[in-house]
């Protein structure tokens, strides 16, 4: 090819054709460029093709990371759901010396001082935000999920962590400096004295208060928060992705499942719970309250709202239909029956 066009070149210059070889000489550089311009687009494309690729990968580590994230916030509210109804029992001074001589209730005295953690992982989100520059333009819609779950939720769910390991620390700092007994909480023994302290001492109620802020209040809060985005984020992922492929996660419970959970549930008379879907979300709002709130699925039969503590439990029937709920709250469990 390239001897060929030397030959054009030499016959135009031979025949004094300047300006036809002036013009073959433009055409000539004008197909350089253009091989350049066609060599250059299909490197892009290849760089393009690795760097979704790339970002693809990133973004299926960080929906497993989400994944174990979720599943740990799920088994924590649970957590929290069987810690409330031991707060409860001590604040509202249910439990007696016998409760607390049974060997198999020895968690009463460690309800303050055991700490469980949400600890997150975020290794695909660095890696994801360390190339943030070359992210593809369809993946950007899940930017600012992620940035919710790892920058905001993240941020309070760890400080809350630390806390609540904080105060259990000084609490037992506290109770080794002031308690002879201290020792015997951790020798399966405990003696009159430091029973006494559990169950009488305004010291221990107020200690119990405080852990209660701290974990019930807000810890949890944003636990439920953090696993509500993760959730959301975890979809979008799927959606980018591949959104043929079908999910089948155990934290994620299709509308179809509890379509027919809509209705009025009545808790006493006066009192009612009306449940509907409003734009896709499902919101129950309690006779005499002014504005709704958001219940969010655990499973198909459990759900929770963000500002509450408590888990509803719903009952079916055996024809699949919702017929109530029964809730446990300050120390007693509450139930309702679906009247429409």
């Amino acid at each position: 090819m390239i001897n060929a066009l030397r030959k054009v070149r030499r016959n135009l210059l031979s025949k004094n054709s300047f300006l036809k070889y002036l013009l073959y000489l433009m055409g000539e550089i004008v197909l350089v460029i253009v091989g350049i311009l066609i060599a250059l687009n299909i490197n892009n494309r290849n760089e393009e093709r690795k760097n979704e690729e790339k970002v693809t990968s990133t973004l299926l580590q960080i929906q497993q990371e989400l994944e174990i994230d979720i599943n740990k916030a799920t088994e924590l509210i649970e957590y929290y759901r069987v810690k409330d109804s031991l707060i409860s029992l001590v604040l509202g001074n249910k439990l007696t010396l016998k409760d607390y001589k049974t060997p198999a209730n020895g968690g009463l005295f460690s309800i303050i001082t055991n700490v469980v953690d949400l600890v997150t992982t975020n290794n695909g989100y660095n890696s994801l935000m360390r190339n943030i520059d070359n992210i593809p333009t369809r993946f950007e819609p899940v930017i600012a999920d992620l940035n919710q779950v790892y920058i905001d939720d993240k941020t309070q769910v760890d400080y809350y962590n630390n806390s609540i390991s904080e105060l259990a620390n000084n609490v037992l700092e506290k109770w080794s400096s002031e308690h002879a007994w201290y020792s015997e909480l951790f020798t399966g023994f405990t003696n009159d004295k430091a029973i006494n302290y559990f169950l009488n001492s305004p010291f221990y109620k107020n200690e119990v208060v405080t852990y209660n802020v701290i974990s019930m209040q807000n810890h949890l809060q944003f636990i439920k928060q953090y696993r509500n985005d993760a959730i959301k984020s975890y979809l979008k992922i799927a959606a980018l992705v591949d959104p043929t492929q079908p999910i089948e996660k155990s934290f994620i419970v299709p509308r179809y499942m509890y379509e027919n959970i809509v209705g009025i549930y009545k808790i006493r008379e006066g009192l009612n719970l009306e449940i509907k879907f409003d734009e896709g979300h499902l919101m129950a709002q309690q006779t005499g309250q002014e504005v709704p709130f958001e219940l969010f699925p655990l499973t198909h039969l459990q759900y929770y709202a963000l500002n509450g503590q408590a888990i509803i439990n719903f009952q079916k029937d055996t024809e699949r239909a919702y017929t109530g709920f029964k809730v446990y709250q300050n120390n007693a469990y509450i139930s309702a029956e679906k009247i429409k």
